[in-house]
């Protein structure tokens, strides 16, 4: 399967339902669907939430695509469907292949994704938090430095470890 790799939290984002457009400087061709991966590093404007890097995350359509002549990029009009397990992948930059057998969807995710997005305190997520956001930020957090999880664990809170990345980062230090 063709796969594209996205900084975090924007990959979370388009998974979330809130990032619905993924803006490129060149079209996707024949390509409707593409393996969403979460680039090895996240986004350098923010603490990546503690989000995995450098897995594959879900499978993705595009719904349609825009010329967004005024900013000189393609508006891809993207949706999830399917979650995957995620696994670890080498990204690449543009569309890259992704062995198809490394690739298991989870189906029955989607419902309790749907719900999550709506109400993220509802009993009905579940089978979304506990299968797939709760591995995702173990995974995640294994991936942060250990500054940040020692704040977290003395902490319980993961607004701290990322105010500490904010200041650290304008002070030069992080």
């Amino acid at each position: 399967m063709k796969a594209l790799s996205i900084r975090e939290p924007y990959a979370w984002e388009i998974i979330m339902g809130d990032k619905t457009i993924e803006y490129r400087t060149w079209l996707p061709g024949k390509v409707s669907t593409f393996l969403l991966v979460s680039t090895a590093t996240p986004s350098v404007t923010d603490f990546g939430w503690g989000l995995p890097n450098g897995y594959a995350l879900a499978i993705i359509k595009i719904d349609a695509v825009s010329d967004n002549k005024s900013h000189g990029s393609y508006s891809w009009h993207v949706s999830v469907e399917n979650l995957v397990k995620p696994f670890p992948v080498k990204g690449r930059l543009h569309f890259y292949q992704v062995d198809d057998a490394k690739i298991e969807t989870l189906p029955h995710l989607l419902d309790s994704l749907m719900v999550y997005r709506e109400d993220k305190g509802s009993k009905k997520t579940g089978n979304f938090v506990e299968q797939y956001v709760n591995p995702l930020l173990k995974i995640g957090y294994g991936q942060m430095p250990k500054k940040y999880q020692k704040i977290i664990q003395r902490t319980g809170d993961w607004h701290a470890a990322a105010e500490t990345w904010y200041k650290s980062r304008n002070s030069g230090t992080h």
